[in-house]
């Protein structure tokens, strides 16, 4: 499988038009047919997550005089990116308390700027991953010594990370580069669409998670149209200029529109369609009435509506 396609969205159409099957059961990016619907094999949706620098904290629990000290650390080489190891040892003096113990080591690791990690320290020593590099390792068998780690996590869809992994076409080398590559913003941060095909071929659309909320949710919220195609149904909206224009409530369960009659029979909604008010989202379990259906959300306050129909794929 070969990723043919790239599609970056930095700023997103309202009602899913970025992304979507249109009737003839083709997935249109941004308005161009990319393949049959019917040769998707899988969907993969990658949610943006930030990046958590690790935090491991060293108590010396016992404090003895003209002692050796030790603590194992395993980082990265911020200038070459490579794996390094970094045996620490100090000798505390005559009078040793825990904050010269704790201060000397902070000493040794800041002492090597081209490790990933900083230190700082008081009674205890505090090692913090560097941004870029959010894991290490640091470890001691020396029984003076115990650590408490908070777990980091490595950042995925970041627009830096995302730079590097579709290169663009723009410059001298460009074979096998993305032209929407350049639209990659390397401070904006992205959810990762991976459309699969069984033709061998594949697209990845990258949606910009500061995008309009509305907007991104018509994509890849619980309604959208990306979100439909991976659970195998074609997601369509009401036109802009055919919005319904009744008020939409919801109470114990039960959707009703009030003001335009008999709007949800006009709106042909059915079960496993979605009402959609602002950042509230009702699927539809059945429709009871022209104007009330039975959906999975309790209580909705009363105002404008759309509609996510989510029905079966076209052959």
């Amino acid at each position: 499988m070969s990723v043919t396609l790239l599609n970056v969205l930095n700023t997103v159409a309202p009602l899913g038009a970025d992304a979507f099957v249109d009737a003839s059961g083709f997935l249109n990016l941004q308005g161009t047919p990319a393949f049959k619907t019917s040769s998707i094999d899988s969907v993969t949706i990658t949610p943006y997550a930030a990046e958590v620098a690790q935090v491991s904290t060293v108590t010396i629990g016992t404090v003895s005089n003209n002692a050796v000290y030790t603590l194992s650390l395993i980082c990265n080489d911020v200038n070459s990116g490579m794996i390094t190891s970094v045996p620490l040892s100090i000798t505390s003096d005559s009078t040793a308390t825990n904050t010269e113990i704790a201060s000397a080591f902070a000493a040794a690791i800041n002492s090597m700027p081209e490790l990933s990690v900083t230190a700082t320290s008081s009674t205890t020593l505090v090692v913090t991953a560097k941004a870029g590099f959010p894991i290490f390792t640091l470890a001691t068998s020396d029984s003076k010594l115990s650590i408490s780690t908070s777990a980091g996590t490595v950042g995925v869809g970041t627009g830096t990370s995302l730079i590097g992994t579709y290169p663009s076409t723009a410059g001298y080398f460009n074979a096998g580069g993305f032209t929407a590559a350049a639209s990659i913003v390397a401070t904006n941060n992205y959810t990762q669409v991976l459309v699969t095909s069984t033709t061998g071929s594949s697209a990845v659309i990258l949606v910009n998670v500061a995008a309009t909320a509305a907007n991104v949710a018509s994509l890849i919220g619980t309604y959208g149209t990306l979100t439909g195609l991976k659970a195998g149904y074609r997601v369509a909206f009401p036109g802009a200029l055919v919005q319904p224009t009744g008020t939409l409530t919801i109470a114990s369960y039960v959707a009703t529109v009030t003001v335009t009659a008999n709007e949800l029979a006009v709106y042909g909604v059915q079960s496993g369609d979605y009402l959609v008010r602002g950042t509230s989202v009702a699927k539809v379990g059945g429709v009871a009435s022209t104007t009330t259906a039975v959906t999975d959300t309790a209580t909705v306050a009363g105002g404008s509506y759309t509609i996510a129909y989510w029905r079966n794929l076209p052959l």
